[in-house]
Parts: C-alpha cells; sequence; structure tokens
C-alpha cells in the first residue's frame, strides 16, 4: 500500500471513551533495558461500547482488565494492530455510559533511538565508567511507546506517575515528589511517587532516572526551580537557572497569569534529538542547549542558552496550559514561541541587540526555503501524525515567528497583550485553533485580523514588492507599488498570490520614524510622499518587520548607499537591503555584479548581526564560485571586504567589549581564514599549538581556530583534534571540533572523519548532523559526503529511523550547495528508489535549490569574472 493510501486511511480516535486520569506506575531496569509497566486509566464512556481502541506501539500488553461500578472485574481480549499502533481490547459485556477503570500491565524496551522512554548514556566524572540512565520524549506521538495511552494532543487527563528504581539513582518527573518508600520486594529500590500533574495532553508527560545534579532557587514569584546537571558539573547549571528565574516572572506578568505548577525544573539529557522539550514542569535539553561552563564556554553558546531556556518556558502557557487541537496548528505553537523568546531575552538581556539577530537569523532564513516552488503553507493539513516531523522546519518555526513579529507591530503591544490574556484564559486546560487566536486579538484590537493573517498563513510563499518612481514636480514624489509572488528562481507565479501587506516608509528627513502606513490590498498601489527631495533616499519596510522583498529602481537602490554607509538607518534595515539585493540577484532580477557593487558600502560597517548576514550570504555566493576558474580572485575580493572590520576587532578581546563583539570576532577570523590570510593562518596555527601544550585558547575564537588548522593541518593536526575530541568534557566542546575536522582540504581526511563521525563509539547518534555538515565545507567533501549518504543510506535509515528528522538534516544540510542540474537527477533518482517519505520534501527543496543555482553560474558567471578581473 503506498502511503499516500495510509495517510488517507487514518482516522483519530473517537470521543466515546475519554481518558480523565492516568495512574501510572513504571519500574526501569538499566542493566537490560527493560522496563515494566501498570497503568490504571479513569475512564468516561460516552455511549456504550464492546471494545476500547488506544495506541501501543513497540509494548507488549500483558494484562488488561475493566473494573465498573460494580467492582466486577471484567477481562478484555487484547488485540494489536502494529500498522496503526493502536491496541483494541474488547469485552464480553459492554461497558455501559458512566466512570470506568482500565487496567493495563505491560514491558518494553527503553530504547537508544532517542523517543519514548529510551536512554542515555554517560560516564562517571573520572571518565572511566560507562554508565546508563533513562529519559522520555514524547512529542508528537511517542508517548505509546512508554505506555498505552489516547495519545492525542485534544485528550487532555491529569496523570499520577510513580516509579520504581535503584536507591542510588534520582527519579524526577513534572511533578514535585509526593513521597518516597523502600521497595517492599528489594531492600537496593525504591519507590517514588509524585504530585498529580494539571489536565495536559500525553505529549508533555515526562520522567527521568538517573545520576544528576542540580543547582536551585526560587523565582520572584516563589516558584520552585532546579537546573539537574550531570554528576560533577553543578555550577554549569547557573547560567541557564539565572535566565529561567527572570524569563518565568516575566511570562506570568506579561500573559497575566500565574505558572500553574510548584516547580519549573529544567534538564541536560546526554542523548537527545531535539534541542530542547517543553514537557510541563520538567523541561528537556540537550547539553549544548542548557549547559553553560563559566570559563570555557563561548558568548554564542550563553546567547544560545538563553533562546532557548526562553522558548522553552513560554510554552508552559502557550502549547502546555492552552494546547493546539491537533498537529495542523503546531505552528503556532512553535511560531508564538519563537517570537516570543525573543521578546524575553531582549527585557533580561538588551546587551544582546537580540532583534536585530532576528532579522538575521529568524526573518531572512524563512525567506530561503519559503521562496521556492516546493514550500508550504504554515498551516498545514495533517492527516497522519508520521507526517508531523516533516512540518518542524523553518517555516513553521521561523516564518510563525515572522507573522507574530508582524502581526505583534500591526495591533500594537497593549491590544496583543490583552486579546492574548484573554485567549489564554478562555483556554486555559483545554485545546483550541488558530482562528481562536485571531478572534481574540481582533476584539482586543478593533483590526481585522483573521482577514489579514489568513493570506499569511493560508497560502505558501510571500511578496516581492517592486518600486517604480513617476516623474513629479519638486519635492514630491510619487511611488508606484506592485505586488506578487515572490520566486527564487525567477520564474513568475502561475496563481498570481496576492497578500494583505502592513506597507510602512521611511525617508532621509526623518531616518527614525515611519513617514507612511498602509495596508496594501491591492496588487497595485500609488503613494503619495509631500516634502521629498528628489535626491533623498527613501526606503520601504521600516525595521524590516513586513514579510516582504523590496525590489527598488537602480537610482533608488543607489541612494540607499549613503544611509547604509554612514549608518544611519538600522542595523535591521542595512541588513536586510543587502540580503534582498542578493535574493534578486539569484532570481536573475539583477546580477550579482551589483550586489558586489553595493557590498561596498558597508566598509565601515560595525554591527555584528549585519556581518552574519553579509557573511551568510557570502558563503552561499562562495560554494557557487568555488565551482569556476576565478575563485582565487573572488577570495581576495572577500579579503578585501573583510579586512578593516577584522583590524577593528583583532585577536584578543578588549576589556567590558560588547558581547556581539566577542560573537563578530570568531566569525571574521574564520572568513579571512578561509580566504587565505597567510598570517591569519599562521597565527591561528601558533595558537593551536599553545593550547595543545596547555595554553588555553579564549573559548569565543576557539571554533575558527580549529577551523582554520582543520583546513590547512595535515593528518597530524586531525589527529590532534581527534585526542581533544575525547578529552574533552562539554558537549560544546565536542560539537565544536567536530565541526571543524571535516573542513579539511584533503579527500582522505574528510573519509577518515566520516568514519570517525559514524562508527567510532566516540560520537553520539545526536551529534552526526553536526560533524558530517562540516565536511560538506568545500566541494570536494560535498562529493564524498553525497558518495557516503548513497553508499549508507539503507544502514541511517536503519539506525536512527525511518521517521527520524535526522534523515532531513542529512539531506538538506549537505546537498543543498551543488549547483549542476546531472547531480540534481542523480539525486532524484536515488531517493525515487530508496523510498524513504519523510524526506521528500527535503529532497524536492535540495533540486529545485540546485537547479536555481546553476542557472545563476550561466547568467552571472562572466559578468563576475570580469568585475573581479577589474
Amino acid at each position: 500500500m503506498s502511503d499516500q493510501e495510509t495517510h488517507k486511511l487514518f482516522e483519530r480516535l473517537p470521543q466515546t471513551v475519554v481518558p480523565t486520569n492516568y495512574d501510572l506506575t513504571i519500574q526501569t531496569f538499566l542493566d537490560t533495558f527493560k522496563f515494566n509497566g501498570h497503568v490504571i486509566i479513569h475512564l468516561k464512556v460516552n455511549e456504550p461500547v464492546n471494545s476500547v481502541i488506544l495506541y501501543s506501539a513497540d509494548l507488549q500488553i500483558d494484562n488488561a482488565t475493566v473494573t465498573s461500578n460494580s467492582k466486577d472485574e471484567l477481562p478484555g481480549t487484547i488485540k494489536m494492530d502494529q500498522e496503526n499502533e493502536r491496541v483494541n481490547i474488547s469485552f464480553d459485556k459492554k461497558l455501559e455510559k458512566g466512570e470506568h477503570e482500565l487496567s493495563l500491565k505491560f514491558t518494553g524496551d527503553i530504547s537508544n533511538r532517542m523517543q519514548g522512554f529510551y536512554r542515555n548514556k554517560y560516564t562517571t566524572p573520572d571518565g572511566t565508567e560507562v554508565r546508563y540512565g533513562a529519559s522520555t520524549q514524547f512529542e508528537p506521538a511517542d508517548c505509546r511507546r512508554a505506555f498505552p495511552c489516547w495519545d492525542e494532543p485534544n485528550f487532555k487527563a491529569t496523570f499520577d506517575i510513580t516509579l520504581i528504581t535503584p536507591k542510588n539513582l534520582r527519579a524526577i518527573s513534572n511533578m514535585p515528589i509526593k513521597s518516597e518508600s523502600e521497595y517492599p520486594e528489594d531492600k537496593e529500590w525504591k519507590i517514588t511517587k509524585f504530585d498529580r500533574t494539571p489536565i495536559m495532553s500525553t505529549y508533555l508527560v515526562a520522567y527521568v532516572v538517573g545520576e544528576y545534579d542540580y543547582v536551585e532557587t526560587k523565582d520572584s514569584n516563589g516558584v520552585s526551580m532546579r537546573v539537574y546537571t550531570p554528576v560533577g558539573k553543578k555550577e554549569h547549571g547557573n547560567f541557564a537557572l539565572d535566565i529561567a528565574s527572570k524569563v518565568l516572572p516575566f511570562y506570568a506578568e506579561y500573559f497575566n497569569i500565574k505558572y500553574p505548577i510548584a516547580k519549573a525544573d529544567q534538564i541536560a539529557i546526554s542523548d537527545f534529538a531535539m534541542g530542547a522539550m517543553e514537557n510541563w514542569g520538567l523541561v528537556t535539553y540537550r547539553e549544548t542547549a542548557l549547559l553553560i561552563d563559566p570559563k570555557f564556554s563561548s558568548m554564542d553558546s550563553r546567547q544560545r542558552v538563553a533562546i532557548v531556556v526562553a522558548h522553552e518556558l513560554a510554552h508552559q502557557w502557550f502549547g502546555n496550559l492552552v494546547t493546539m487541537d491537533w498537529w495542523t496548528d503546531l505552528w503556532l505553537n512553535e511560531g508564538f514561541a519563537s517570537w516570543i523568546e525573543y521578546l524575553a531575552v531582549d527585557k533580561c538581556y538588551p546587551e544582546f541587540d537580540i532583534w536585530t539577530q532576528f532579522v538575521a537569523d529568524t526573518f531572512a532564513r524563512f525567506l530561503i526555503p519559503d521562496g521556492l516552488k516546493s514550500s508550504h503553507p504554515i498551516e498545514v493539513p495533517i492527516g497522519h501524525p508520521a507526517e508531523i516531523d516533516e512540518i518542524f522546519d523553518d517555516i513553521s518555526y521561523l516564518k510563525g515567528s515572522s507573522v507574530i513579529r508582524m502581526l505583534h507591530d500591526y495591533i500594537g503591544d497593549d491590544a496583543f497583550r490583552e486579546g492574548l490574556h484573554n485567549y489564554l484564559k478562555e483556554y486555559s486546560y483545554k485545546n483550541t485553533t488558530t482562528v481562536n487566536l485571531w478572534s481574540h486579538l481582533s476584539k482586543a484590537s478593533n483590526k481585522p485580523v483573521n482577514e489579514v493573517m489568513s493570506s499569511w498563513t493560508l497560502q505558501m510563499g510571500f511578496p516581492l514588492v517592486t518600486i517604480i518612481e513617476e516623474q513629479q514636480p519638486n519635492n514630491i514624489r510619487v511611488l508606484k507599488l506592485k505586488q506578487q509572488r515572490f520566486i527564487a528562481d525567477g520564474s513568475v507565479d502561475g496563481e498570481n498570490l496576492q497578500w494583505k501587506i502592513p506597507i510602512t516608509i521611511f525617508t532621509k528627513s526623518n531616518p527614525k520614524a515611519i513617514a507612511q502606513q498602509i495596508l496594501m490590498e491591492k496588487p497595485e498601489i500609488t503613494i503619495t510622499l509631500n516634502n521629498v527631495s528628489e535626491h533623498d533616499w527613501i526606503k520601504l519596510n521600516y525595521n524590516s518587520i513586513g514579510l516582504y522583498r523590496v525590489k527598488y529602481e537602480s537610482k533608488t537602490l543607489a541612494r540607499l548607499n549613503e544611509p547604509i554607509a554612514n549608518k544611519t538607518i538600522s542595523p535591521q534595515d542595512r541588513l536586510m537591503i543587502q540580503d534582498d539585493v542578493a535574493a534578486l540577484c539569484n532570481a536573475g532580477h539583477q546580477s550579482f555584479v551589483d550586489y558586489l557593487k553595493l557590498l561596498l558600502s558597508y566598509a565601515d560597517e560595525d554591527n555584528f548581526t549585519v556581518w552574519k548576514s553579509i557573511a551568510s550570504t557570502m558563503g552561499d555566493l562562495s560554494s557557487l564560485l568555488e565551482y569556476t576558474d576565478y575563485f582565487d580572485q573572488f577570495k581576495r575580493y572577500r579579503l578585501k571586504l573583510f579586512s578593516s572590520i577584522q583590524q577593528k576587532v583583532g585577536w584578543d578581546p578588549k576589556q567590558d567589549e560588547n558581547p556581539l563583539v566577542a560573537m563578530l570576532r570568531p566569525m571574521i577570523l574564520s572568513i579571512m581564514g578561509k580566504s587565505g590570510d597567510q598570517a591569519i593562518i599562521d597565527e591561528a596555527k601558533k595558537r593551536f599549538q599553545q593550547h595543545i601544550n596547555g595554553d588555553l585558547i579564549d573559548p569565543n575564537i576557539r571554533g575558527a581556530v580549529y577551523v582554520i588548522v582543520s583546513r590547512y593541518g595535515d593528518e597530524t593536526t586531525q589527529q590532534e583534534l581527534q585526542k581533544l575530541y575525547k578529552a574533552a568534557e562539554m558537549t560544546e566542546e565536542k560539537v565544536r571540533i567536530l565541526r571543524s575536522m571535516g573542513q579539511s582540504s584533503n579527500p582522505t581526511i574528510i573519509e577518515k572523519t566520516l568514519q570517525f563521525i559514524f562508527e567510532s563509539e566516540d560520537v553520539r547518534m545526536q551529534d552526526t548532523a553536526s560533524g558530517l555538515v562540516g565536511c560538506t565545507s568545500s566541494s570536494i567533501g560535498r562529493d564524498l559526503v553525497w558518495k557516503f549518504l548513497q553508499n549508507n543510506w539503507v544502514k541511517l535509515v536503519d539506525r536512527f529511523g525511518d521517521k527520524s528528522s535526522f534523515l532531513i538534516a542529512f539531506v538538506e544540510y549537505c546537498l543543498t550547495d551543488y549547483a549542476d542540474g546531472k547531480i540534481a537527477s542523480e539525486i532524484k533518482s536515488f531517493f525515487d528508489s530508496a523510498n524513504t517519505p519523510i524526506v521528500t520534501r527535503a529532497v524536492k527543496q535540495v533540486i529545485e535549490t540546485i537547479h536555481m543555482r546553476a542557472k545563476v553560474l550561466q547568467r552571472d558567471s562572466k559578468a563576475i569574472q570580469e568585475y573581479l578581473t577589474q
């Protein structure tokens, strides 16, 4: 049966039988990786039934009985439906309308797949002994691998959890501990009972067993908070604890709703597939997303931890208290948290200038996949939960949050907060859909939120707004604006999609204020600006809040060189001008020569985020021009562009410098190193040598040094990096080294790195993608990785699971940078026969991107070469 057919047949569970409470007991055996379970599920039967259907996967259910009001035990017959991950329990007698208790005994494996209830491997603090713990990851639909349940978000219930574990291990769950007692059958074991949870969805249940240290505090509202760390690394939890204790009260005030549980714990899990998971009261994290070494963590890592913690804590309200009815509205959950995380970090840490980073990391990033014809709308109808992993992507998170940012700006903070509060209040402990939020925000703001928003969430893509200036008498400027869907390869939008676009315009006479604001609802509009001289610059999209790209006429664009060079417009705007032009060049609206000329206006740029954005665009262009014979000339252009900022930031931190400078330095150093600046390469080698001898490199520039020495080093360098990798205690440091190892220019070394990543015991499954991406940083590496994927695909699918998002990452991160139609066809035919449905969309996007890049080379290569030769 084809996938399409199974997906069509999928039906959600009926509402005839509904769980109200789970009384769950789990006993874990970490020596055999097995667990025993017993669950008593309190049911409300809404109409008489002969059987009960619920979810169960990879579990052996040994015994099922129902007790009704009469206290008679009714045995059930168990029938598994493995394909649909369900179990049907039928009874000889009808279960009448009313309350019943379903008791199930079951056993399962503590797997190594990082889903369900699975195992984590760690070593004792002295590094001598390998040990195991276990933890859960249930979103989207893996609670069924831990205990039989109604595993859909709108079957909310309360949970009473009991864990039976060896005495020496910690047992932790969503709620505070209610009691601990000795296990009567074995004095070396203990029984830990937890308080009853609030009414919640199955995907938010969590329990963890293992050895942990912790730091703790209370927030200003008296909520008890802990950060659990590996044993001996207690102080690595302080940074996240500090953030959480500021952010939680910020949300309680912003939403005007108290945090509903007595504790808010966070825990670092040694093997973890995602970045983090917002389980209510016990948020689980990958180590790099939570732990900060006060001495050896980079500023970049600190900022990432701040953002991830703020994201997960936002979900405690938006997602946990109020939950989407079905996975179709996942975008709202994730998009919202991905927007408000910035609001929270900005309030607590203004020095990160985080909203500018939003434009580079969130806004500009989603525009790339969303410009493809193979994109999808934010709101995607989800049938089968197997499709969910596909949309945990840049569109749901990044476009979702950009849409929320635009909406927040459109209706204003007061109306936004009021509507949000009313929405959260009305749907507390319930499920809801996107439309409900829109109607609350409409009511609070008196604006047509639903109408405006649906054009952004229900159709894919985004508009390109083209400006044409009409000749007018003195000091009047008339602008004709036209909208059409922006398509990355420059093709015309056959569907003629239109949006309701909040347009803002500002000009030279007042660069810090909006001169005109209008909702563009038609394909074309005309705007008149009075008192603006014909030589003044004009810019659309103040602070880059509207979701559109702008195409200026050449003279209108040329006037923007001045405010870019003297930095009179905001970093957000400086950043997007060049990002838009690069996208227009990719689409063939302009030549890349225009882009290279425009960048000269940025010679005195000093903003970290603007450089980050330029570096990203230059990275894409580099990977393209690598396929030409004038790549060395391009590297010289790159050196010239980045050299003035490199001289400003140097190698070593100044006293009390802005955290953003600490993040800018490594980025510039690694670009200069990769571009072949000999002085920088020599200095990196020298510092690496000193580092090995015990004079440690500043953690902020360590990653850059590793990349440079790996690129220009030999086998000995690789052995040194491997030694450092094995000795590193922090995952952050391990990932830094792993990313750099494959960046060598020697094919033999890259092949050995691939072996190391996938075949040695040293690299965790969760870190393989980081290592693999490093190997694709050059055309040589890219070819080796593509060969590797073809030869090992079956093994990878088997190891990670055929629904694993890692497979999507391997395709997206490793194959996008080709620029040759022949390879695109190779990729297509390979994956057509591989039959791995989870990567279908990713493969389409990769093929479309490669064709687009090939076109750019055909179109612009000669002109770029001429420009660089001058």
